[in-house]
């Protein structure tokens, strides 16, 4: 889902006082995707997450992309873009 300006939407803020989400969007200017980039965490933080959710938005526009996915997490969101 991009936004009017064409930014990537990841999600939505979490209000941890309030134990749900917040109306706020985070979205990333796909501009800032001009150089390599780096998704690291703890087992189970989310980082799978994040990267899908930045490939489907990324291909949704159209920007190409190379996957370096050595356990094989991200392959089967190759079959959402047959195209590919």
């Amino acid at each position: 889902m991009l936004d009017t300006q064409g930014n990537f939407f990841l999600g939505r803020l979490f209000d941890t006082a309030k134990n749900k989400l917040a109306d706020k969007a985070i979205l990333y200017d796909p501009a800032d995707l001009t150089t390599h980039g780096l998704v690291t965490g703890m087992t189970g933080s989310g980082k799978t997450g994040l990267c899908i959710g930045i490939l489907e938005e990324a291909a949704l526009q159209n920007i190409p992309a190379i996957i370096i996915d050595p356990k094989g997490d991200l392959t089967n969101l190759l079959l959402h873009f047959p195209e590919l």
